[in-house]
């Protein structure tokens, strides 16, 4: 229905006001499905011209998929050369904190050096490590 849609337009909209925005993945899907739902991401994400810098892609599901996978799907989404992305695993926890860490560094990078100084204390206290 339409107004679903108004809604769920009027949330995304919110993206324009946040620090970092997590773009998950799911990097075991197939390449058709893969760059349908990416380019379709991409595409709202212009629309709502949403900053890159703010943008982290993590990859989840990767304990699915070699090494090897993973990259030739990186270069397929043109993502090769993107540094906040981080291919995770929600299943086995594999580079979870490294995704905490990223959040951390791009929020930080972000504010104020008061803020900075508290941060650290703060997301910790949050999200732990």
């Amino acid at each position: 229905p339409a107004y679903m849609i108004d809604a769920f337009k009027s949330t995304l909209e919110e993206l324009i006001h946040t620090d970092v925005i997590i773009v998950v993945v799911d990097i075991s899907d197939s390449l058709f499905d893969l760059r349908k739902k990416f380019a379709s991401c991409m595409r709202t994400l212009s629309e709502l011209r949403v900053e890159m810098d703010r943008i982290i892609f993590a990859l989840n599901k990767s304990d699915l998929l070699t090494t090897n996978e993973i990259e030739e799907k990186i270069e397929i989404l043109n993502l090769k050369d993107y540094k906040k992305r981080i291919a995770v695993s929600a299943k086995t926890g594999y580079n979870v904190n490294e995704l905490k860490n990223l959040i951390k560094d791009i929020i930080q990078s972000q504010n104020s050096p008061e803020f900075k100084k508290e941060t650290p204390k703060e997301f910790d206290n949050i999200y732990g490590n």
